[in-house]
């Protein structure tokens, strides 16, 4: 049985997130929000100052996921950031991030070396949570009805969100400072690599039409190989392609 590509299993994902939602809102459906253990809210600013608040009362650990088309991205990526400078570690952080607009100045300060905060990007479908604790989230996703903002406090919902984030992680893909390439002498041949991967060319071919020697070309292979966390050169490029660093490198 072939096995599915990342964006179906985030698509998946996604649904699984609105069916929890869904089935938990209707029991609690009427509570005030001060007693309810699932509460929507409006998905503007409400839900924003809402994650903002969690993120600031982190005891122990965060996990964050957030697409950067999402208007919310870097207001809950600042909470973020603000709460670690807070802390100076004290608090274990997993961010989960879309790579279009990913702000690399959080990931070289944070995760170049598992700094405070692990950082891993992956395409995925528009949604924003917060999980802190493992006993608080604040969810922003689209349904069936929408895009709807929840708060959950229920244990019987937080927990499976966080299994379906350390389901979304590990199809992810590690960042690091390595990975960023914008504003750097590498920034052209990293990119053109990653063509040359996605393509296919034999090592010798593509040494060649970068003017570099084979050795040289191969330990750049190497290194963007373990970033992505492939197997095969054309696994690397198509990975690169699906995760949109291809574009992302080359602005």
């Amino acid at each position: 049985m072939p096995e599915s590509a990342p964006g179906d299993e985030f698509e998946q994902v996604l649904r699984e997130v609105s069916s929890l939602i869904d089935s938990a809102v209707v029991p609690h459906r009427g509570r005030r929000y001060g007693n309810s253990l699932v509460h929507t809210v409006d998905e503007g600013d409400e839900a924003v100052d809402l994650a903002r608040e969690l993120i600031a009362g982190t005891v122990e650990r965060i996990e964050l996921v957030v697409a950067s088309e999402f208007p919310c991205a870097g207001s809950l990526l600042k909470a973020m950031t603000e709460l670690l400078d807070a802390r100076h570690g004290e608090v274990a952080a997993r961010l989960l991030a879309t790579p279009a607009k990913l702000d690399w100045r959080l990931v070289q300060k944070y995760a170049a070396q598992r700094r405070w905060a692990e950082v891993r990007i992956a395409r995925f479908p528009l949604l924003a949570a917060v999980l802190v604790d493992r006993r608080e989230a604040v969810v922003i996703a689209d349904s069936a009805v929408g895009r709807r903002a929840s708060v959950i406090r229920a244990e019987g919902v937080v927990t499976p969100l966080l299994t379906l984030f350390d389901g979304m992680w590990r199809h992810s893909v590690s960042v690091t400072d390595q990975l960023n390439f914008k504003d750097t002498a590498r920034t052209e041949t990293a990119r053109r690599i990653l063509e040359q991967l996605r393509a296919g060319a034999t090592d010798e071919a593509s040494a060649r039409d970068l003017d570099m020697s084979v050795r040289t070309y191969r330990r750049y292979v190497a290194e963007i190989m373990a970033l992505l966390g492939a197997t095969s050169r054309f696994q690397a490029g198509v990975r690169a392609a699906e995760l949109g660093l291809l574009r992302t490198i080359s602005r």
